[in-house]
Parts: C-alpha cells; sequence; structure tokens
C-alpha cells in the first residue's frame, strides 16, 4: 500500500445538536481502531493548540485513500482533508530498503488488539464459525490438542468447547517480521462455569491479506 500525509480539520455545522456530535465522536473513535487494524492508519498528531489532525495512512491509490478510507470515517462530512503522497526518502534513518513497516510499537498493539478482539467476541459468544473467520483460510492452528491446518480445524474446535468459555488476554509482545506479517505474544485466560480458570500463553502470527489482518498461526502452551 502507498502512504499519504494527511491534514484534516473538522468543522461541526452549525446548529447540530450536541448528542448527535457525541454519537459521531465515538462512532469515529470506533471507526479509527478499525482502520488502524487493518493498516490503513499508521500514526496520528494533533497540533498543540489547534483542532486539526496531521497523520499517516495507507491505501492502495488516493482514490481508494479518499473512497474506502477517509469516506468511511463517521466526521468525515464536517471534514476537509489535505492529502500529499509521500515516498521513501534516500536518507530516511527509518529506512527498511523500501519495504513499509508499521514500526511503532503502538501500531502493532492495535492491530494485534484488532483482531484478538474480533476472536474474543467470537469465543465468548460461542460463534465456532465467526472465530474461524479470524484466522487464514491455511491458518496452522495448535490448541491443546494436536494441531489442525485451516478454518474448519479452527471451526470444529472452538464447536467442542463448553457453553459459557470466555476469553480474557493481554497483550506482552509484538514484533513485525516482515510488511505483511506480525508476531503477537500474549497470556489469555479461559474461564468456564463448571471448572477453575485456564491459564496460558498464545502466540499467533499475523498475515495481512486482501487488506485484511487475519491470524496465520496460533499456537497455545500452558502454564507450569
Amino acid at each position: 500500500m502507498k502512504e499519504f500525509l494527511v491534514e484534516i480539520t473538522t468543522t461541526v455545522p452549525e446548529g447540530t445538536d450536541s448528542a448527535e456530535v457525541s454519537r459521531r465522536r465515538a462512532e469515529e473513535a470506533a471507526r479509527a481502531e478499525e482502520l488502524a487494524a487493518a493498516g490503513h492508519l499508521v500514526r496520528l498528531w494533533r497540533p498543540v493548540g489547534e483542532l486539526r489532525s496531521i497523520g499517516v495512512w495507507r491505501a492502495d491509490s488516493e482514490a481508494d485513500l479518499h473512497e474506502k478510507v477517509l469516506g468511511t470515517l463517521p466526521l468525515w462530512p464536517w471534514m476537509t482533508g489535505v492529502v500529499t503522497a509521500l515516498e521513501p526518502h534516500p536518507n530516511d534513518p527509518g529506512s527498511t530498503g523500501g519495504r513499509t513497516l508499521v514500526s511503532s510499537t503502538t501500531a502493532q498493539e492495535a492491530i494485534l488488539r484488532g483482531v484478538m478482539d474480533r476472536w474474543k467476541s467470537a469465543v465468548d459468544a460461542h460463534e465456532p464459525q465467526r472465530v474461524a473467520s479470524c484466522f487464514t483460510e491455511d491458518a496452522v492452528f495448535q490448541g491443546l490438542r494436536p494441531y489442525t491446518v485451516g478454518r474448519q480445524g479452527v471451526a470444529e474446535y472452538y464447536d467442542s468447547q463448553p457453553l459459557g468459555l470466555t476469553a480474557d488476554y493481554e497483550v506482552l509482545q509484538t514484533r513485525q517480521l516482515a510488511e505483511d506479517v506480525l508476531l503477537g505474544y500474549l497470556g489469555v485466560d479461559f474461564s468456564f462455569t463448571d471448572r477453575p480458570t485456564l491459564e496460558v500463553t498464545l502466540s499467533v502470527v499475523l498475515r495481512r491479506v486482501a487488506d485484511q489482518w487475519r491470524i496465520a498461526h496460533y499456537q497455545v502452551s500452558r502454564l507450569g
């Protein structure tokens, strides 16, 4: 994906109900998290004392940036934006030989949390097919039984889990392995209705496929 510097100024129309403003701002925050998880929103700053933002965004083209990224922001109808296409500079101290990496630990964690929040939501709701949709089609999955490959094995594994199972996770470490590959290391507590909580560590490798981050490798290790 290409990178763009985007300067945005938001102007709320006169007479807009405060409840509408609050609703849109809440939806804006949620959408920004989704775009960060998908790799579109890389960094965002607010100049001191000013009601505007400056950010680095990614999209396949400037047209896609406007239509598929910025245009999906709930506040976009109230925004004016200045877009500048970026390219690598040979003297950039953060250059990676032409590759674009998510160098910020905060950005890496946002991507990881975006995927794992979807995973947790589906696990807690006991929806095996939705859990499986968080994985790539060729994902290697290692739970607490022999490994499987592909979404069907993931769905069958979670379908066999007891109702009432919930998962709570803590991000421990992230590492970017390549432009579209991210490693996450987490602590996870699986809670049950009829037995003690199971504490495990979880390693996941995320891969960006068709602009969507999914789990390509999942491996659980029991503590103790």
